[in-house]
Formats: structure tokens, C-alpha cells, sequence
């Protein structure tokens, strides 16, 4: 026999299906007996294409009319599917056409005959037009977490994400992509449950979407059956036995939506969003949630107080004779929060209101309702809580600055020592190293660096003091991730490049002044530190010049055994100046400053060959505060004032008597506000 491009069910007049609700369980019951006694089929049959879950082999069948295999190649018009992996196969062309025996295709991502189902199996259809598309099908056993993916105007005439004949089609998956089907079902059980199916629709066309269908067997064919709407997405009314209807779901997510274009159209002849019934045959049915409280918007900017959008077209309808869908339209739907692009958000409501009015020889004059979203009077747009990361991400890049003036400050007292200058005064002086810290900014930022600094000065020694003077260059790298304070999380690296000059002046009294400005470029790549509502992640890349200095004064004090304790109090300045770039919206990030205070002491044990030393500091970070704006509108700003504790380690040897070079080792750890550690290796060589 031939099969039929056909779906069964309705009433031959509108007023009457929507008059008894008993009529609207015969609509569904009525699917089901022409669903069961061979609108579909109930079997791998005629021209197939499948993955045997009962062997895991992928194979080609042809069925002649008496039901006898025949092995053919496949048709010359199309091309071969592409087996993808254990569990799923991708298929492309047009195989209308590429009929033999004059049968139509079907595609299944797995097929079982065995009592242990059939689940896991996904199938993929690019721009393929065909018969009929399962993700997975169980003559015996159930069919679970199976999925169909439709993409680039597929248009198979049925999809089922499970399809089961006498066990449950549950967890099963169906996505749409500007493709289109006449009937597309999340589950299909004869004998069992048909729950926990998901649909997602994006720019695409269906005559009936159904959460879960089956026969009066079936015990539950709507719990936990989720429907996801984002873009354009039409469901088109053919006839009276095709009236065009949306059924069987526990909960319809409205989910990204182009302002000004419904997420979801009916026709104006269409049934709409219709009773779910979890069993066939129930005299009373209940109604889908329609949750909109997490609409992401585009095609816009920005949004006021008042202004409306139509989420679904002509939801429902009312006719001369009042006869319309229920209440559920108010008492079922959910409103909240919408975001647009990665920057914005805000709040609003749905509800259902008058929409057209229409004219026809079946129902006479009636007036059709839609879904509107009205955003609310009593708030304004806020920036989204992610906006937050580009703000810390800026904090990142004064962190490694900060990492930077323990580098200065190495090379200042690196070029002052005495061991390091050679007979004409003229030392140089290099260290690099490392570190992984952690900055309290409100929420929390975890970084972990690589510094390097190389420095060339002179020695001046006259009557009442020294006199160390030089340049220097810097450079650091390091990656991050942002830990806001509601979980999200960003990723990114920063880098500066720069140098500077640098001096200290030593009394005779070992009281010493030393000072340094430094200035160059830093640069923050941030990467999927943003998305907007539709998922589509974001990232950007700025440069922005920084300046610095630092001013320290101190006092080396000789104590007993010929070692020594160091007394100091140091202020460090950093600057880097304000970025304005473009993800999925336009920020505006300010300047940066940084001010700390540190006073602290530090013990040298001298030795011949080596020297050890220990030391411990407060410091105190006077501003440290990163803001921005996102769209115009302020983002929570980035604070890392306040307090830390710092505490040293190191050693300097100087391998041989007459050697020029001298090595210092060191490590590094904070407490407080700041958390971490950094360490290092600096050479000194003397000319």
C-alpha cells in the first residue's frame, strides 16, 4: 500500500470543535486510530535509512509491495547519508522525488525490535525534503533521550523525537531550524508514556506540534512536554482535518524574539493553542503554561515604559456567539524579566488582548486575540548582571600592573645595592616571574601572571650620599576569569608593555628616597565573557595607555651580627585611561586608578656568599573603583579597595668572588583583599 501524506482528527466545523471539549478529545482520539491503523508506519518499512541499536550497523532497506527485502543502492539523485558517529547520521538532498516502488523515504536515527528500546540515536536533516524523520524508534521497548535536528529548509512531512509501540517515548528532542514539517510530535507511545519531550521551533512551519501523542492506552501524554519558540515560526491551517494547533505541552517557553515580529503566527483559520489532554478520551483537559519571563529581545536598542510587542498571533479567537478559548490565557501565563543584546534588561507582562477582526462564510464575523508583551511603567532598563565582567576584566589589567611595581620596585633596590654595581658604576639588572592571584572586587577576580622587567642605571657616589639613577622596560602577561557574585563566570588575558626611569638616593645615615615613573600600553582580550539572549556568545579587545609612579622612603638599620633590618614606607600610583568598544552592544568603560600605601620592614641576614631576608608589610588600596556603562545605563561598578597583608622570602648569592653577575631569589604572599602569590628569579650583572 501506499503511503499518505495525511493528518487525521477535527470536526468539520470550527464553532462545533470549539463548543464541547468532549469534541476536542475525539480530535485527538481520532489522530490516534488513523495514527494506529496505518497513517503511519508501524515498522521499518519500504525505502529506509537507520542505525540498527539492536547491532549498531547503519543500513539501506527497500520493501517491494509484499513486503519482501530487496537490496538496492542508493537513488542517483541524492546523496549517500554521512554516518557521523556510533549513534547518529546526517542526511542531505531532496529524496521526494528519489522514490523506488514508488515509496517514500523514511530516516531514523536508531531503530530497535529489541525489549531494550532504542535511546540515544539522534538524526540530522539538512535541506532535505522527505516522508518522515525519527530520532528514535522501539517496537518493544521504550524510546528515550533520542533527537531530530531540522536545519537549512528540511521539510519531511512527520517528526517524531521518540517514537515508541509498546513502551514510553520519554526525554526525547526535536529542533527546528528554518525548516518546516506538516505534524512534528516531541514523543509518540502507543502502549506508554509519552513525557519530558522538548520541541524547539526557530524560523520554521508546522500544521500540528505536539508535546506527546498516543491512544487511549497511554496513561500520560503531557507532563514535563516543554515547547521553545525563538524567531519567526508560523503554524499554518490546511483544512478542517488539518486545522493548525499547538497541543499537548506542560509549559510553552517564549525564548528570543525580534521585536515587532510574533514568535509564533497562527493563521486566522487556525485552532490555536488547544486543551492538552493527558489521557485520551478525558472529558476535561487542562492548558499549557506560557512562560515569558526570560525574553531575550532584538531588533532593538533600547526600550520605554508602555511600548508593546505581539508574542503569538491570534492565539485564540471569540465569535458571534461568544464562544472562545478559556480564561487559561490570563491565569496560565508568566511574565518577568527581558534582556536585549548583552548589555540590557528590564521587566514586563504578557496578557492576551483584541486583535483582528475577521469575516468568513464558516464562522461568521470573530474576533481573534494575540499574545501581547507590554514592558513596564514602574521601572527603567538596568544593565544585565554579566555587564559586570567588563569592569572586572578591567580590574584585571591594574592587577597586573600592581604585579608590575614589585618588579620596579626590584629593579630600584636591585641597581642600588652595592654588590651589584660594577667598577665604573654601571649595573644592569633583570628578573622575571610569575604568580597566581586572587582580587576581592565585590565579586572576585582570579588571575595568574608572568612579569619580566630589565633595567640599565649608574652610580653616582658622593660626599653625603648615593646616588643610583637608570631606565628600565617592562612587560607582563597573564590570563583571568571573573567569578561574578550570582555565578557567572568570564575569561580573558591582559598584557602591558611599557618602561620607565627609576632612581634612589642613600644618605650616609642609610637614609634612603627612591621614586620611579613608568607609562606604556595595556591591552585586555576578553573572550565569551558575554552573550546575549539568544546564546550567541561575545567577546572584544581593547588597548588603553597607562602612567604610573611610585615615591618610597626608608631607613636601613644595622643590628648585631652584622645584619641589618630595612624600614620603609612606599606609595604607588597607576593610571589606565577609559575604553569604549562594541559585543552586542556599546560600552563605555572608565578610567582606572589605582593608590596604594605600604609600609613594612624587612630582616637581612648577611653572609659571605649568601644573603637571606624576611620580610612582612600592610598596604592599603585608597580607590581601585572600575565603572562603566552598557547602552548608556550604569554598570555595577568593580571595587578593589581596602587592606592586604604581604609577606617575603628570598635569598641573593653571588656565585663567585670576582663573578659579575649576583642572583636573587624570591617569593611573595598576600592576604586580605588581595589573595596569592608571586615569585621570582633577578640577575644583576656589573660592567
Amino acid at each position: 500500500m501506499k503511503t499518505r501524506n495525511v493528518h487525521g482528527g477535527g470536526t468539520t466545523h470550527r464553532v462545533d470543535r470549539l463548543t464541547s471539549r468532549k469534541a476536542q478529545a475525539a480530535l485527538a482520539l481520532a489522530v490516534s486510530l488513523w495514527t494506529a491503523t496505518g497513517g503511519v508506519a508501524s515498522a521499518v518499512s519500504y525505502n529506509a535509512v537507520y542505525i540498527n541499536a539492536d547491532d549498531n550497523t547503519q543500513d539501506i532497506q527497500h520493501k517491494d509491495f509484499d513486503n519482501h527485502s530487496i537490496d538496492v543502492p542508493y537513488p542517483a539523485s541524492v546523496t549517500e547519508p554521512t554516518r557521523n558517529s556510533a549513534t547518529q547520521f546526517t542526511v542531505t538532498g531532496d529524496w521526494s522525488n528519489a522514490t523506488l516502488g514508488g515509496q517514500e523515504w523514511y530516516f531514523y536515527g536508531g531503530y530497535s525490535k529489541a525489549a531494550t528500546g532504542v535511546e540515544g540515536y539522534s538524526l540530522v536533516l539538512e535541506n532535505v525534503t522527505a516522508y518522515s524523520a525519527w530520532g528514535g524508534y522501539a517496537e518493544a521497548g521504550d524510546a528515550t533521550n533520542n533527537k531530530v535536528f531540522l536545519k537549512d529548509k528540511s521539510f519531511p512531512a512527520f517528526v517524531y523525537g521518540g517514537y515508541s509501540v509498546n513502551g514510553d517515548a520519554t526525554n526525547n528532542f526535536v529542533s527546528m531550524t528554518d525548516s518546516k514539517t506538516s505534524s512534528v510530535y516531541g514523543g509518540y507511545s502507543r502502549n506508554g508514556n509519552a513525557t519530558d519531550n522538548k520541541v524547539f521551533m526557530t524560523d520554521s512551519k508546522a500544521t500540528f506540534i505536539c508535546g506527546g501523542f498516543g491512544t487511549n492506552n497511554c496513561p500520560d501524554l503531557v507532563t514535563g512536554n516543554e515547547l521553545h519558540l525563538s524567531g519567526e515560526n508560523t503554524v499554518i491551517y490546511i483544512n478542517s482535518d488539518k486545522p493548525g494547533t499547538v497541543q499537548n505541552f506542560q509549559t510553552i517557553f517564549i525564548e528570543n524574539v525580534k521585536w515587532g515580529t510574533p514568535v509564533l503566527k497562527f493563521d486566522k483559520d487556525a485552532y490555536g493553542i488547544v486543551q492538552n489532554f493527558k489521557k485520551l478520551g478525558e472529558s476535561e483537559g487542562s492548558w499549557a503554561t506560557i512562560d515569558a519571563s526570560n525574553i531575550a529581545f532584538s531588533g532593538v536598542d533600547a526600550l520605554s515604559a508602555g511600548q508593546t510587542t505581539v508574542l503569538i498571533k491570534n492565539i485564540a479567537y471569540t465569535n458571534s456567539e461568544n464562544i472562545k478559548t478559556p480564561g487559561y490565557l490570563s491565569d496560565k501565563i508568566k511574565s518577568g524579566k527581558y534582556k536585549i543584546g548583552t548589555t540590557l534588561e528590564g521587566t514586563g507582562k504578557a496578557s492576551v488582548v483584541d486583535g483582528d477582526i475577521y469575516t468568513d462564510d464558516l464562522n461568521g464575523t470573530y474576533q481573534q486575540k494575540d499574545l501581547i508583551y507590554t514592558i513596564d511603567t514602574g521601572a527603567g532598563m538596568t544593565a544585565r548582571e554579566q555587564t559586570h565582567n567588563t569592569v572586572m576584566g578591567a580590574s584585571v589589567s591594574m592587577t597586573a600592573l600592581s604585579m608590575g611595581n614589585e618588579f620596579v620596585g626590584a629593579a630600584t633596590e636591585g641597581l642600588a645595592a652595592p654588590a651589584n654595581v660594577g667598577a665604573d658604576g654601571v649595573s644592569s639588572f633583570a628578573q622575571m616571574g610569575g604568580g597566581s592571584m586572587r582580587q576581592e572586587t565585590g565579586s572576585h577576580v582570579d588571575t595568574h601572571t608572568w612579569n619580566a622587567i630589565l633595567a640599565l642605571g649608574h652610580q653616582n657616589k658622593k660626599e653625603r650620599g648615593t646616588m643610583e639613577y637608570g631606565a628600565f622596560f617592562e612587560y607582563g602577561t597573564g590570563n583571568y576569569t571573573t567569578h561574578a557574585d550570582n555565578g557567572l563566570r568570564g575569561d580573558g588575558s591582559a598584557r602591558y608593555t611599557g618602561g620607565g626611569l627609576l632612581a634612589k638616593y642613600t644618605m650616609k645615615n642609610d637614609v634612603y628616597v627612591e621614586g620611579s615613573l613608568r607609562a606604556g600600553s595595556v591591552h585586555d582580550d576578553a573572550r565569551n565573557v558575554l552573550s546575549d539572549g539568544f546564546g550567541n556568545p561575545y567577546s572584544y579587545d581593547t588597548n588603553a595607555p597607562y602612567m604610573g609612579f611610585h615615591l618610597g622612603v626608608g631607613r636601613e638599620i644595622a643590628v648585631a651580627g652584622g645584619n641589618a633590618v630595612d624600614v620603609y614606607g612606599k606609595y604607588f600610583y597607576n593610571r589606565r585611561n577609559g575604553v569604549s568598544f562594541d559585543a552586542g552592544g556599546h560600552y563605555d568603560l572608565d578610567a582606572v586608578t589605582s593608590s596604594v600605601l605600604r609600609v613594612g620592614a624587612r630582616y637581612i641576614l648577611k653572609r659571605n656568599k649568601w644573603n637571606f631576608y624576611a620580610g612582612a608589610a600592610y598596604e592599603h588600596e585608597f580607590d581601585g573603583k572600575a565603572n562603566g556603562t552598557a547602552d548608556g545605563v550604569a554598570i555595577r561598578g568593580a571595587d578593589t579597595s581596602g587592606g592586604s597583608f604581604r609577606g617575603e622570602l628570598g635569598a641573593t648569592v653571588k656565585p663567585g668572588e670576582n663573578s659579575p653577575w649576583n642572583i636573587d631569589l624570591n617569593v611573595s604572599g598576600f592576604a586580605g583583599k588581595k589573595q596569592g602569590f608571586t615569585g621570582g628569579v633577578s640577575v644583576a650583572f656589573m660592567f
